[in-house]
């Protein structure tokens, strides 16, 4: 009877061990996944920024088209025969 309180105690004590080191890993997962999170919401800001200065980029590179046409067309570039 001895030997099997002995035997539990020490399967109690394997436990214990072994829920330590479990909550010691589930900590460790929780702060990955916040630094995860905070990366995450750095990379969408930056692909916010980098989307709003490319379109502004296509707006000038399509306004200077636009301009390059018009100014083509006043220096009478579209007569014909003459």
């Amino acid at each position: 009877m001895e030997n099997e309180i002995l035997e539990m105690k020490d399967r109690l004590t394997a436990l214990r061990v072994r829920l330590d080191n479990i909550e010691g890993e589930q900590h460790k997962f929780d702060k990955q996944i916040v630094e995860m999170r905070a990366d995450l919401h750095y990379i969408k800001v930056s692909q916010d920024t980098l989307n709003a200065n490319l379109s502004r980029f296509l707006w000038i590179v399509g306004g200077g088209f636009i301009a390059a046409a018009v100014g083509f067309i006043i220096k009478g570039g579209l007569s014909v025969g003459q």
